[in-house]
């Protein structure tokens, strides 16, 4: 009985540790800098006319020009210390050896204002901070130091090549220290002042225009000072600063609407203890469900102790009597009881962490590799204190009835043995019949919950994506970050293509700017020839700049028109293919081949851009999205950074093909690290990682649920039958048949079955409605599946009830009556 008992709780508790364990990593753990409360991120809501560039680190309202963060940081408001910070992609070369890392662009006050010392060396500091492209120095994470260098003190002074600047490493950042964003780790950080050479864009004057929004604000409040005080001294200057200086900068090209709102703009101040974190409000959102789906889990778990409590006093009622008659008083009795249960609770515990990091494990291993090595989930002192807290807690809740139901039943004991048994064993069946109603009814929930997202699934596995996914490699290359001049990076992609189609089995290859089904996106607005936009009117279309033989290689199908050919070139007019989704959002109609449209909306702008061709509908960024209104448009007619590229071969086999590539890329540029070398297969599995582990985990905790629950009912039923034995005699001594004592008993698991399955479906509606956002092609109230779920847990009810029904109507009458 303890071993079940403990084993219960192990799994009920171990469940809600893990997905406790996620909940602290990404919604609760505080930055590891001093003060963390007075860390506040900056955003100003509004429209920002102009280039709008985000990451992992916010949404537009976060981001903000260069020189409007210089601006801001020039006010003086206290002690009020401002830093700004931008992610970007860097190769990173040390003595020969080139990889690809993720960097961090810093202004002089980010390791300051956050209170970051350094683990060797300085970090950087305002003199990194002055002249621009005259600091080529770099600070280490302190995790890249170790895995990356050994830990090796003698790095400080040494060259890092970064995107082909050389910097020198003047320190190491203290330990735990990745950042402020939550999906971001940096292996390397660099001064702000060196963002044209870590961005490998000429054009300067780009990266400090008013109208390039790109860079984010942090600030260290004032000790003392609460965020409300700081903001509102922060509104007339920044209302000043808006009217003055960059209303004048931006005011062409708005509207009237735009106008008002932009000269509404405000300055806000955010909690930032915790960091940035883009996807917080969709994590919260899992996270609860999660919550939700494993404290029911932990419920049904508690059900079954509080049943084998119930059935341990019973068997102690004489016990609990003897000790009641010799002075032990009523307090003293419970106190004994409830430490036995809070003792199970310990055990449980105990067990709970081994669950927890199995659950953990499994839950990493279903994620992207580079989704699972950012996270790093933790049985820290947060976990333990939460996993220990609540075996105690559900032991002594859920050990009380039982504890004060023995302690009652021992002193009318004392007075009436026989009346004692029957009071007792009256309520006592009736709170285990309600708990394992209770039980069945969790489980109800659980499985439509996880019928839901399994529905949902293979909704998205049946998706028609537009593109013929077997065969197809890709695999992406940045020679800009590498130092290429632009000739260079267009000769090295030519290169890599034309040895592409080189490798033996390679029908087509081909390359462009986006990663397809990768969650990377380019949008812009566009002006179409003929459609009369509305000022409420969206012009945002989803851009890639692709190679020639992209449609075939990809095995999107052409309706119109022709692919791009070498003569689409930089002298040549500029030319565009549009999908389905873009004819219709801007009523082409039939007339499509022909059309002419410009980059941008508003304005008198010179339609220079042709279209030449209609492609069928693909998906473009994520594989639980429709297809958006694409535009495609030939990489040689303007300049491109990264380029991602695609390979089909002709085998259903591409292992051959993968371990091709690298050295095709070693003899090009043995330099050149090659970056997301995958199968489009693979590329899907993980645009797919949300919704399978949302699955695998409800389906495991379901089945999780529904076997607690079975167990439960078992235990009741087989312990009612065992204190039953008597009347199933007396029944079958007066004539009753197998059948009718069985009826008996499986009548009563209809009963709680049914109670439980109507329970369970309104249940379920609920956590339907909470889960309905991530739901794919089904409505989270479908009758389907929650009727399914029912009546799958009533066939396991009744399955759990049949044995004990067979051994009633298996009951000796004349052995019975004279064991009693």
């Amino acid at each position: 009985m303890t071993t079940v008992a403990v084993l219960s709780l192990a799994l009920g508790i171990g469940v809600n540790t893990a997905i406790f364990s996620v909940f602290e990593r990404m919604l609760l753990r505080r930055l590891r800098v001093p003060a963390a409360d007075e860390i506040v991120n900056v955003i100003s809501p509004g429209p920002k006319p102009g280039s709008r560039s985000t990451s992992d680190s916010g949404r537009v309202e976060a981001v903000f020009s260069y020189p409007l963060f210089r601006d801001l940081e020039r006010l003086e408001v206290g002690s009020l210390r401002l830093a700004g910070h931008r992610d970007f992609s860097a190769n990173l070369a040390f003595k020969g050896q080139t990889s690809e890392a993720e960097g961090l662009l810093v202004s002089g006050n980010y390791f300051s204002a956050l209170g970051v010392t350094p683990a060797l060396g300085r970090v950087l500091g305002p003199e990194d901070d002055r002249v621009p492209g005259a600091h080529a120095v770099v600070v280490l994470s302190h995790h890249y130091w170790t895995t990356r260098f050994g830990a090796d003190p003698g790095v400080v002074g040494e060259t890092l090549v970064v995107n082909g600047e050389p910097m020198t490493i003047v320190g190491v950042a203290q330990r735990d220290f990745a950042g402020t964003t939550m999906m971001d780790r940096p292996q390397v950080f660099v001064p702000l002042m060196m963002a044209q050479q870590a961005f490998r864009d000429p054009n300067r004057d780009a990266m400090n225009a008013r109208n390039n929004h790109w860079l984010y604000i942090f600030a260290r409040l004032q000790s003392g000072v609460t965020r409300e005080q700081t903001q509102a001294l922060l509104t007339v200057p920044f209302t000043s600063l808006i009217r003055d200086v960059e209303f004048p900068a931006l005011r062409s090209g708005m509207g009237d609407r735009d106008r008002k709102e932009f000269l509404q703009r405000q300055l806000l101040l955010e909690d930032g203890s915790r960091g940035r974190n883009a996807g917080r409000g969709e994590a919260q959102t899992i996270i609860i469900l999660m919550f939700a789906i494993t404290g029911f889990v932990l419920a049904i778990a508690c059900a079954n102790v509080a049943n084998l409590l119930l059935a341990r006093v019973a068997d102690r009622t004489t016990e609990i009597s003897v000790r009641l008659s010799i002075g032990a008083s009523t307090a003293r009795l419970l106190r004994l009881l409830l430490v036995e249960a809070g003792v199970l609770g310990v055990l449980g515990s105990a067990g709970a962490l081994a669950v927890s990091r199995m659950t953990l494990d499994g839950l990493v291993a279903m994620m992207p590799a580079e989704d699972g090595a950012s996270f790093a989930f933790e049985i820290n002192t947060s976990v333990l204190l939460f996993t220990l807290a609540l075996g105690l807690g559900t032991a002594v809740l859920f050990g009380l009835f039982p504890a004060l139901h023995g302690v009652r039943t021992g002193i009318a004991a004392g007075i009436h043995a026989q009346s004692a048994r029957t009071s007792g064993s009256r309520s006592a069946r009736r709170f285990r019949s309600s708990l394992a109603t209770a039980q069945i009814a969790l489980a109800t929930a659980l499985l439509a919950m996880a019928g839901l997202f399994v529905v949902s699934l293979v909704n998205l596995a049946r998706a028609e994506l537009g593109i013929e996914r077997e065969g197809l490699v890709t695999f992406r290359l940045s020679p800009y970050l590498n130092g290429y001049s632009p000739e260079r990076a267009l000769a090295l992609f030519e290169q890599v293509e034309n040895e592409l189609r080189a490798i033996p089995g390679v029908v087509a290859a081909t390359s462009s700017t986006m990663s397809v089904l990768a969650s990377d996106s380019w949008n812009n607005n566009v002006t179409v020839e003929g459609f009369n936009a509305g000022p409420d009117d969206n012009m945002t279309v989803s851009v890639t700049r692709t190679s020639l033989e992209y449609f075939r290689t990809l095995g999107i199908p052409m309706l119109a028109g022709r692919e791009f050919t070498l003569a689409d070139g930089p002298q040549a007019p500029k030319v565009a293919i549009v999908n389905e989704a873009f004819a219709r959002k801007f009523n082409l109609g039939s007339q499509v081949i022909g059309k002419r449209l410009a980059m941008g909306s508003g304005g008198n702008r010179p339609l220079d851009i042709e279209i030449v061709a209609l492609v069928r509908d693909a998906k473009y960024s994520e594989v639980r999205e429709p297809a958006p209104a694409q535009l495609v448009m030939p990489y040689r007619q303007d300049r491109v950074g990264p380029l991602t590229f695609y390979a089909r071969t002709s085998s259903a086999d591409t292992r051959a093909l993968v371990g091709a590539i690298p050295p095709l890329v070693a003899r090009l540029d043995a330099n050149l690290p090659i970056a997301n070398l995958r199968t489009m297969d693979d590329q899907i599995w993980d645009n797919t990682a949300r919704d399978r582990v949302l699955s695998t985990l409800s389906s495991s905790f379901a089945a999780l649920a529904t076997l607690l629950a079975a167990i439960g009912l078992y235990a009741v039923l087989a312990y009612g039958v065992t204190q039953r034995l008597r009347e199933f005699g007396i029944r079958i001594a007066l004539g009753a048949t197998s059948i009718d004592v069985r009826w008996l008993v499986l009548r009563h698991v209809v009963r709680m079955a049914a109670i439980g399955g109507v329970i369970g479906a309104g249940l379920a509606l609920g956590l339907g409605r909470l889960g309905r956002a991530m739901l794919i092609g089904v409505d989270g109230y479908d009758a389907g599946v929650i009727g399914g779920a029912a009546l799958l847990v009533v066939l396991v009810a009744l399955l759990a009830g049949a044995l004990p029904a067979r051994r009633a109507s298996a009951v000796n009458p004349i052995e019975a009556l004279r064991a009693d």
